[in-house]
């Protein structure tokens, strides 16, 4: 009867093997803040935009994100511009591929605040904070003076 012996080579493979598992479960623990990287479909599933990680001048990580992808992108075969944005010099730009999440930190366990939000429907930007939901969801709360609206995205 044969018996699995221990070669070198086993041995170098175990190890080897071990040593690619173990860095990968300390870069998923070493980075919990990019766990909003990645595309999100908004509310509604109008659009959905792409949150990326970038280098603040201080060196620290600020998140964004872009519109990608609009369910109605052209609007009397235009594409759909910012035109509610308070500032005229503003409203040809197109909403597809427009920055509305901007300036974001991660703060704490699961959540993100600094930032703002911009609504092309308003025409404005707005405070908000984005937390991660147990259910892998994005919690985006907005406010405006003293209301608040909270969405949540999916990916």
């Amino acid at each position: 009867m044969a018996t699995a012996r221990s070669t070198p080579k086993r041995r170098f493979y175990g190890v080897t093997l071990a040593m690619v598992m173990l860095v990968a479960q300390v870069s998923q623990a070493a980075a919990p803040q990019d766990a909003i990287l990645g595309t999100w479909l908004t509310d509604g599933g109008e659009s959905k935009v792409d949150v990326v990680a970038d280098k603040s001048a201080d060196g620290s990580t600020v998140y964004s994100g872009k519109v990608t992808w609009l369910k109605n992108p052209t609007r009397d075969g235009e594409p759909v511009h910012d035109g509610n944005n308070g500032n005229a010099a503003l409203r040809d730009r197109p909403i597809l591929g427009l920055e509305i999440v901007s300036g974001f930190r991660f703060t704490g366990p699961e959540t993100w605040t600094g930032g703002e939000l911009y609504a092309p429907r308003k025409g404005k930007s707005f405070p908000a904070v984005l937390t991660l939901t147990p259910d892998g969801r994005l919690q985006v709360k907005v406010s405006a003076g003293i209301v608040t609206k909270t969405e949540y995205w999916t990916r």
